[in-house]
């Protein structure tokens, strides 16, 4: 399955929902927000999978890889930056409900919210990130 990115990330996450643990099987999901527009699959097609919720969670049909997440409503997909062959850059600004971590999961993130942020409250975060979120080395 080949994608092809072409806008930068608005805003690096982790979410330590219940849902993401399991999903990953881990402590939580790492996600970067890329705008719709600036994401496409280029190869194959993704099917959904996963935890069959409102929030589409699309997997490779040939490793059964998470790849991608669709928001209906919302004009960005999430991103799981382990899919990148070099993904030890994306570092999350935003840590999502935190009122369900595991007791050794920490990230460092500069903003914590105890649920998912309301859509108005991503505008500082991504302020912040534009300015200095974590961000791929140089070619």
């Amino acid at each position: 399955m080949k994608m092809h990115v072409t806008k930068a990330p608005a805003v690096s996450m982790a979410c330590h929902c219940n849902g993401c643990q399991k999903l990953t099987s881990g402590q939580h999901s790492l996600s970067l927000l890329l705008p719709a527009d600036g994401f496409e699959v280029i190869e194959a097609a993704p099917v959904a999978g996963g935890l069959h919720a409102e929030k589409q969670q699309m997997f490779c049909t040939h490793c059964k890889n998470w790849l991608f997440t669709r928001i209906p409503g919302l004009p960005f997909v999430t991103f799981p930056p382990g899919v990148l062959e070099d993904a030890g850059w994306a570092l999350p600004i935003i840590e999502t409900m935190t009122r369900e971590p595991l007791p050794y999961a920490t990230t460092g993130a500069e903003f914590r919210y105890d649920v998912f942020p309301a859509p108005e409250d991503y505008g500082p975060a991504m302020a912040a990130f534009a300015e200095h979120g974590a961000r791929p080395p140089a070619p």
